[in-house]
């Protein structure tokens, strides 16, 4: 063995050594290959250079004759013709195609005068009208100066494009002047030497030609004869650039450097900078830098001088172009190919003894890798022989199988029962009976372990080629884990299944219209609800339509405008309810929507963005329910907020904002309002008498007549009772309004029939004028009703018109108001606290505190001195009292029966206008230790309004203590429910005007089911004030009011009486408590 391996690697040395030498040899012949492939690149790139500047230079030359030719044509043509005219200059001009002379500005004709001929030949150009019926009226030599002799241009070729060349003197500056000279002496073409060539703005390197025009009908031998007959020259302009165009194309420019110099006349000159007509980099750029063998240089003559150009190129650098690299690349790539075969055949003599001693314990390991890796995996392994015996099984298969360690006593028939006997004892053809074979894909199937019982399992066969013991080898995966998910996946989806028909049902059977749409908006599913709702059948909408169908398009355009000017972006129409869906879903609003037979409906509606499992936006989801019953509801609440109910003419709330605006509008114009106090004499009689019946038909009859009698401008309103106000909101002039009170005056004259009474009556009206009464609606509101009952004063059926002495109170209403002041320091205030039932319970729940004035040993009623207390400011201090003496109160009582007892203060607008109210409620619950969910604040609806911002900021600040808010009167304000529904508020007090006809009035049962309604689905509570009889009281639980208080409950009381009946209260409580 020590031999062979000895010869093997003797062998191999003598192999490594014969690489060495073979890769030296070709890296020697590749570096020999690459020189000579760079002396042939760098030899055909100096040919190419070497033709290109040949060529180059020969297309310069005869580019330069070129334009020789030119000027020789209009030489001859002038020459033959003196008197050529300039439209015969202008179509031999355009005859020889100026395309073909790149670079070339202008050809001009120029005429040599004197002095004395110069004034002529301005005349001459200037009445040419040959070109346009103008002439040239600018026509005139310049530059400007008396010189003897002036070679001034007269035609000029394109003329639009040099319209100052005209006139302009050739000969004026000695540059100038001697090439025409040199031009004429020797009657020959000739070139200048290289100038700034302008045009307009534009400036560019150039050179001119010029050719003499003689009169040819004179002798010329000689240079004095031919100065004799000199007419003019003919000359062009000719740019470099424009020239480098044409003779060096774009391609060889972008490679090639080219330098055009002009020699002069004499080739000797040596050329200079200020020489060079063009340089492709610049004339600037030196060219002593470029090597020899890059330049090619060459000179020849044209137009009588000597130019020289200069081709340049990049360096070659030959052995580095693609062919050399080539051809060293691919020696080297050989070399090192023949090394690499040489070292490998020298490297397999070596490894071949080492492999044969490694196969043997490859194998071994490999056995024994194979048994681990078998024991290792989780599938069963099983190995069959050909009489379907077991012959081996790893860990799994035992374990999956109950097989004991070491020898498999187990037959293919006992694992794989039903399998039936198979003839000759051939395994194949017991599987095929399982449908089992090396070629058949893997099969579940149930099998039997040791013991008998079922086990699932999924079984792949496999041949053994060339096996000595075994025929197949079986996999086996134990299923039993995956048959369980699969049965909990297949009840998940049941119960999916069962939730997706409840979904179904549910949308089906919803009583609110629902809509699914897609991202676009279109209408993919709808349920019976909705097609209920719009009038539309299922198969009209979904695919086809968009929400657009059925939406009124004047209200979506306009809330899109306003919502286009919140966001500063334009909203496409329908972009408003995306929008709404985004930022306040689940959020309802009210929409008016349009049914398929054009009824138009009022539906609150909430859009809500749907999204998929990876959160994307897949669509909507719309649901909406008709709300026109609730919104007709509301119109109704608020015409009467606005209204009388007997009348229909404007309330005392209405007159006012109208009184308000016209004000205003006075104040901007400088117009003049009339505003007219009505009230009927002895009205209370008539009621007294003839019941209320009567008298409300008199007051409703009153109205209309009014109504009826005034102009349409005109506003007519009830305040309340049998006062009625006429507000003239534009009089031309004052004494008008005195002849429309005498018209108010003259409509009573007639009886008027209610029922069957005839009844006269008359009416005492206080007239003021704005704004000679007053400068605001408060005042002239004041100063009408002080002038009314002086009318009533002064005997009754008249017009009074204010004047400063009636604003003197009377004597006792003076001292009355003076000792309001002192009420406080005498502590004549009192409370009254009225009772708050639960209408469910029937318990006590709170107390309202109402303030008395107890004067001279009698009550003063809150009528009597709340107003002047708030117009005075003194509600301030008395509000503040109040609070505390409630809030101390309802303590006490908290603490000695333990009954969670809530305390209701009402706050005035002027308290409400406190700065510091929310501190002075704060200081209350402080110094009285009253915890603030007991105490409630009652505000009313019309100062909500009035104050809006500052109600909401307020009534925050007060929730924020922990205080709950009331709204008082609700109902009688003008205030939209949307607003209302944004304010902190809890509890809703509905006045007792809701209660008077219930339940005699089918209508007012109506509206106040509907209030107490719309405050549970505003989710406030509601409070109903006024009750006076148990069917009131009746009412009020049907329809599930929350609370309630009047006087068949409870009067207002003072505090020992109303702490005697909370005390009877709570005792009967406990009472009750015990016994259940």
């Amino acid at each position: 063995m020590n031999q062979i391996t000895d010869q093997i690697a003797r062998r191999s040395r003598r192999w490594l050594q014969a690489s060495w030498a073979a890769l030296a040899c070709g890296l020697l012949a590749s570096l020999w290959g690459w020189h000579m492939a760079s002396d042939r690149v760098a030899r055909e790139a100096d040919q190419r250079f070497a033709q290109d500047a040949a060529t180059h230079t020969q297309l310069l030359k005869q580019t330069l004759d070129h334009y020789g030719d030119l000027l020789h044509t209009f030489q001859a043509a002038l020459e033959a013709n003196p008197q050529l005219d300039r439209n015969a200059f202008l179509r031999l001009y355009q005859s020889i195609n100026p395309a073909d002379y790149p670079g070339m500005a202008a050809v001009q004709y120029a005429r040599w005068v004197s002095e004395a001929e110069r004034p002529a030949l301005e005349q001459a150009v200037r009445n040419d009208r040959s070109r346009s019926p103008q002439g040239f009226p600018t026509f005139k030599v310049h530059p400007p100066g008396p010189r003897p002799h002036y070679m001034a241009v007269v035609y000029a070729e394109p003329l639009a494009s040099n319209p100052r060349i005209l006139g302009f003197d050739q000969a004026h500056d000695p540059v100038r002047r001697e090439v025409m000279e040199r031009a004429r002496d020797s009657a020959r073409l000739v070139a200048s030497a290289p100038v700034e060539l302008v045009s307009g703005t534009a400036r560019a390197r150039g050179f001119v030609l010029r050719a003499p025009v003689f009169d040819t009908r004179l002798p010329l031998a000689t240079p004095e004869q031919r100065g004799a007959a000199f007419l003019g020259q003919v000359g062009c302009a000719v740019e470099a650039h424009g020239l480098s165009a044409r003779v060096m194309p774009q391609a060889m420019r972008e490679t090639l450097r080219w330098r055009l110099e002009d020699i002069g006349p004499d080739m000797a000159d040596r050329p200079s900078a200020a020489s060079v007509l063009f340089d492709s980099q610049g004339a600037d750029v030196p060219t002593e830098s470029v090597a020899l063998a890059d330049r090619r240089t060459a000179r020849f003559k044209a137009l009588g001088r000597t130019y020289s150009t200069t081709l340049m190129r990049p360096p070659v650098r030959a052995p580095w172009q693609a062919l050399p690299l080539a051809t060293l690349a691919a020696g080297l790539m050989s070399s090192l190919g023949l090394w690499w075969a040489l070292r490998s055949v020298g490297r397999q003599q070596a490894e071949a003894a080492a492999l044969a001693e490694s196969l043997a314990q490859d194998a071994t390991e490999s056995a024994r890798q194979l048994q681990s890796v078998m024991n290792s995996t989780q599938d069963a392994i099983l190995t069959v022989d050909t009489q379907g015996q077991i012959t081996s099984a790893n860990r799994a298969a035992r374990e999956l199988l109950q097989l004991p360690e070491g020898a498999v006593a187990m037959t293919l028939r006992e694992l794989i029962p039903y399998a039936g006997e198979s003839p000759h004892g051939q395994i194949e053809a017991l599987l095929a009976r399982r449908g089992l074979s090396p070629e058949s894909p893997a099969k579940r199937v149930s099998l039997t372990d040791l013991r008998g019982e079922l086990v699932a399992a999924e079984v792949s066969v496999n041949a053994l080629i060339g096996h000595t013991q075994a025929a197949m080898l079986l996999t086996l995966r134990d299923m039993r884990a995956q048959e369980a998910a699969e049965e909990a996946y297949r009840a998940a989806q049941r119960q999916l299944d069962e939730v997706d028909e409840m979904r179904r049902v549910i949308v089906h059977h919803a009583p609110y219209a629902i809509l699914v749409l897609n991202r676009i908006g279109v209408i993919q599913a709808i349920n019976p609800a909705g097609e209920a709702l719009l009038g539309f059948r299922s198969g009209e909408l979904v695919g086809r339509s968009t929400t657009q169908r059925f939406f009124d398009p004047e209200q979506v355009s306009a809330r899109s405008q306003k919502l286009a000017m919140r966001l500063a972006r334009p909203v496409r129409d329908m972009q408003v309810l995306i929008h709404l869906a985004e930022e306040s879903p689940d959020m309802p609003s009210e929409w008016t929507l349009i049914r398929a037979d054009g009824r138009r409906i009022v539906a609150e509606v909430t859009v809500t963005v749907l999204r998929n499992e990876a959160q994307e936006m897949t669509g909507y989801l719309a649901m909406a329910h008709d709300v026109t019953s609730r919104t007709e509801a509301e119109l109704q609440l608020q015409h009467q907020a606005l209204h009388d109910a007997l009348t229909g003419l404007p309330n005392r709330n209405m007159v006012q904002e109208q009184l308000r605006g016209a004000v205003q509008q006075c104040e901007r114009d400088g117009g003049h309002l009339a505003l007219m106090f009505l009230d009927i004499d002895r009205f209370k009689k008539i009621n007294d008498t003839l019941g209320h019946q009567v008298g409300d038909g008199l007051i409703a009859e009153v109205g209309q007549r009014l109504r009826k009698g005034m102009r349409t401008t005109d506003i007519v309103a009830r305040l309340g009772g049998d006062e009625f106000v006429v507000l003239l909101p534009r009089i031309a002039q004052l004494e008008d309004a005195n002849v429309v009170a005498q018209k108010v005056m003259d409509l009573f004259h007639e009886p008027m029939r209610v029922g069957p009474h005839e009844l006269r009556v008359t009416p005492s009206v206080g007239l003021v004028l704005y704004p000679v009464h007053g400068a605001d609606p408060g005042t002239l509101m004041r100063h009408a009703d002080l002038a009314m009952y002086q009318a009533k004063s002064l005997g009754r059926n008249r017009v009074q018109v204010f004047n400063s002495n009636l604003e003197a109170t009377t004597a006792d209403t003076l001292k009355l108001e003076n000792e309001l002041y002192k009420a406080l320091e005498r502590n004549e205030l009192r409370l009254f606290y009225q009772p708050q039932f639960d209408c469910r319970t029937g318990r006590i729940i709170g107390a309202e505190a109402l303030l008395r004035w107890e004067h001279q040993g009698k009550l003063v009623p809150p009528l009597d001195f709340i107003p002047f207390a708030e117009e005075t400011g003194l509600i301030v201090p008395i509000g503040a009292w109040v609070l505390r003496e409630a809030c101390r109160q309802a303590q006490v009582w908290r603490m000695d029966t333990g009954w969670p007892l809530r305390m209701a203060v009402n706050l005035s607008a002027v308290q409400l206008d406190q700065p510091d109210i929310a501190d002075q409620v704060s200081a209350a619950l402080k110094r009285s230790g009253l915890d603030p969910k007991a105490l409630e604040v009652e505000i009313t609806e019309t100062v909500v309004v009035r104050e809006s911002l500052r109600a909401a900021d307020v009534l925050t600040q007060l929730r924020q203590l922990g205080v709950s808010v009331a709204i008082d009167d609700f109902g009688v304000g003008y205030s939209s429910f949307g607003y209302l529904r944004e304010l902190p508020v809890d509890r809703f007090k509905l006045d007792r005007s809701f209660l008077q006809a219930i339940p005699h009035s089918a209508g007012d049962c109506r509206l106040a089911a509907a209030l107490i309604a719309m405050a549970h689905r505003l989710e406030v509570g509601i409070v109903a004030e006024g009750v006076e009889t148990a069917e009131q009281m009746a009412f009020l639980k049907t329809h599930q009011c929350d609370e309630a208080q009047g006087y068949h409950l409870g009067r207002p009381m003072p505090a020992e009486g109303f702490a005697e009946m909370l005390r009877h209260h709570v005792q009967a409580a406990a009472l009750v408590a015990t016994k259940d």
